[in-house]
């Protein structure tokens, strides 16, 4: 691949995938430097992985990979022992103008039960929100087709059961 190919490509590939990326950095860190030191971060390893990327699997499947790695060893090497909190604290993105209040706090309260998920179950729900199917998950994550579904049956069911107690 010669360097205009590269470019191209890589252009592509930012203009696909650079909001979910930005989301995806978002469900890590709160502080919009971080995150978006992190989103460059993850820009840089795609653009030094190109030349080794096989056809084998999706792009996007690919990049999330990327981004995931990325982002847990940023985490592991700046010592990000409070993400959870971090996201926690997240500004949700709603709409300012929206006029239902209701909406809004129905919105923070499960952006808040998401973020107090383990880990890789927060994970497991960004990908899911973000459309990705079970078979892509899996790539992703490295756990199989059929415990990603059971592992979203469970979520759901701790989701449900949070917004319960959250809401009595």
């Amino acid at each position: 691949m010669n360097s205009v190919e590269k470019e191209a490509l890589f252009f592509k590939i930012f203009e696909n995938n650079k909001d979910k990326i930005y989301r995806l950095c978002l469900g890590y860190l709160k502080n919009a430097n971080e995150v978006q030191d992190l989103f460059q971060e993850v820009m840089i390893n795609i653009w030094k992985g190109l030349e080794g990327f096989r056809v084998e699997s999706k792009v996007s499947t690919w990049v999330y990979r990327i981004a995931v790695n990325t982002s847990l060893l940023y985490l592991k090497k700046t010592n990000r022992r409070n993400s959870m909190t971090e996201f926690m604290e997240m500004e949700m993105i709603v709409d300012e103008n929206s006029a239902d209040s209701e909406i809004k706090n129905k919105a923070d309260q499960l952006r808040l039960c998401i973020a107090s998920l383990r880990k890789q179950e927060r994970l497991i729900m960004t990908l899911l929100l973000e459309g990705m199917s079970y078979e892509e998950i899996s790539e992703i994550t490295g756990i199989t087709i059929n415990y990603v579904g059971v592992k979203i049956n469970r979520i759901k069911k701790e989701l449900e059961r949070k917004l319960k107690l959250a809401y009595e």
